[in-house]
């Protein structure tokens, strides 16, 4: 037995040596991040002191929406600054018009971060979906969100949203003497949105107005709320790839994606199948389903071998179906409800507008659509309250971005131009641009509707793919999904609004937390998301 104790120092010996390698390539992928950060020319340029060495200024970044931290900072430094990321690297902070054109419009040279990719991949959309690809297998992945197709879902937001409309109803009519009811209308929103992308975006009914429990919708809320707990980790994994290795994931991570792989299996090889009974049908030339899975599962069987779409492509469009097409569309709505309990004048104008198309027109997807004041309501709920902030790019070569306006760097040489380096991080502030008072006027943080009847000058600058905004972004990786969110916000203002009067108790505030998208807390309760509003029918409601 005398080999005993020279295998354990062996195995000792074995994992020490294994122990200090990983250290080393950690080390070493430690040290090339710093060095790029140190030899950035972001360096520079001026920006915000930092208040922690190991996470610059991230903190007030996260809080900066209920702090209006970007305007003073626009204020201090201009529209071409620097702030502090992790391990005090410098990030491009810009609002300069053209340079913001210039880096949205080359698609290719300025991708999302790989940190920001892998986020992504985390909460499900993986790294073939919509969400996480980049140049021609974007390009390639796209058509199935134009115009004509939206146009067909247009019955299942109509249904979704009376049968929204008629929960509220029985909540208000069941509250006993009260005329008003309070209700959680992100809870409910985020329903209609989740019911409403299961049906339009690949055909499966999750019914969440009505059973809170489905198992794929619980799939998805699992791996969602593990990959939030988790996005720091998955940052650092970025920048160190070795640490992925030591992942573990839990037995609830590897049940949800089995379950997500299952039944997204399921639903795929279904459409495939209807796809190519239909085309083999002489009967008919067109299918009978129309949600956005079936045609990108049709216009993958039509496309030659280069341009057709992968399994795992197709798998993760179910994924950014959900992330894309339900969580941000709930946050825009709860948002614009909000705006319109705290604005009640605006309110009483937009139901006065709504009341004069009649529900059983035969026109009635056209004439909402072409509201005017609705239209306007829409424009400034989106301006102000932009579901996603900011976004990020990372240079895929070093480049020089032009200017509009000269500006100072921290040495007070005045530059035409940006000077980045590979790798180099810029930071999009959509919501600083949509609240800009240089671009917007003195009142840009006030919602009124009635601004865009005569919209600022100045905004037409502003090259967004939506009414003058950068809430759906420009260019190839602007919202794809931007034609159904509208169709959506629209259609279930026209049924909600009309008929049901929102409000609020003055005595509770209401800030802004963020994962991924801007969601509502009461304060000083941060870690609960909900937007408690007040429901009542309109008949009880005093039109004045």
């Amino acid at each position: 037995m005398d080999f005993l104790p020279s295998w354990s120092m062996q195995s000792g010996l074995l994992l020490l040596f294994v122990a200090l390698a990983s250290l080393a390539f950690i080390i070493q992928d430690l040290l090339k991040l710093l060095l790029r950060q140190y030899v950035s020319p972001l360096r520079n340029l001026r920006g915000p002191p930092v208040s922690s060495r190991l996470f610059g200024n991230l903190k007030e970044m996260y809080n900066q929406e209920n702090t209006g931290l970007l305007a003073d900072w626009e204020a201090t430094y201009g529209q071409v600054y620097a702030y502090k990321g992790f391990f005090g690297g410098s990030r491009l902070m810009v609002t300069d018009l053209n340079a913001l054109s210039y880096i949205l419009g080359e698609p290719d040279l300025y991708q999302k971060p790989r940190f920001v990719r892998d986020n992504l991949a985390a909460m499900g959309a993986g790294h073939e979906g919509l969400l996480t690809v980049e140049g021609d297998t974007h390009r390639r992945q796209g058509p199935a969100f134009g115009g004509p197709q939206i146009r067909t879902l247009y019955p299942v937001i109509w249904q979704k949203a009376y049968q929204l409309k008629m929960i509220w109803l029985d909540k208000i009519t069941n509250n006993g003497d009260k005329e008003s009811c309070e209700v959680d209308v992100l809870y409910w929103l985020s329903r209609v949105a989740l019911d409403i992308i299961g049906l339009a975006g690949f055909g499966y009914s999750f019914n969440a107005l009505t059973e809170p429990n489905n198992v794929l919708s619980e799939a998805y809320a699992a791996i969602f709320s593990n990959a939030r707990k988790l996005q720091s980790r998955t940052i650092f994994e970025s920048w160190i790839p070795l640490l992925r290795k030591f992942r573990h994931e839990s037995s609830e991570e590897k049940e949800a994606q089995a379950i997500v792989n299952r039944i997204g299996n399921e639903l795929i090889e279904q459409r495939r199948l209807d796809s190519l009974e239909q085309a083999s049908n002489t009967q008919s030339s067109k299918s009978t389903n129309k949600d956005l899975l079936s045609i990108l599962v049709q216009s993958n069987l039509a496309a030659s071998v280069n341009q057709g779409m992968t399994l795992p492509e197709v798998m993760c469009q179910i994924s950014t179906f959900l992330i894309a097409g339900h969580e941000t569309t709930a946050s825009a709505l709860t948002w614009c409800m909000y705006a319109l309990a705290k604005s009640p004048a605006s309110q009483r104008a937009l139901r006065r507008a709504l009341q004069t198309i009649s529900p059983e027109s035969e026109t009635l997807d056209d004439e909402v659509d072409r509201l005017p004041y609705l239209d306007w309501v829409v424009r400034e709920s989106l301006r102000l309250h932009a579901p996603i902030t900011w976004t990020m790019r990372a240079a895929m070569s070093d480049d020089e971005i032009p200017v509009q306006q000269p500006y100072l760097d921290k040495h007070g040489r005045e530059r035409t131009s940006i000077s980045l380096k590979k790798h180099d991080i810029i930071t999009i502030p959509i919501q600083a641009i949509n609240k800009s008072k240089v671009l917007w006027g003195e009142d840009t943080l006030t919602f009124r509707p009635e601004r865009w009847e005569h919209p600022p000058e100045k905004i037409k600058m502003i090259h967004g793919l939506y009414s003058n905004t950068m809430t759906f972004l420009t260019g190839q990786r602007s919202c794809i999904g931007y034609r159904l969110a509208l169709a959506e916000i629209k259609i279930l203002l026209y049924v909600l609004v009309r008929d049901i009067e929102v409000s609020i108790d003055p005595t509770i505030s209401i800030d802004k937390t963020f994962s991924i998208v801007a969601r509502p807390s009461v304060q000083p309760d941060r870690s609960r998301n909900t937007m408690p509003l007040l429901l009542r029918a309109v008949q009880a409601v005093q039109q004045p």
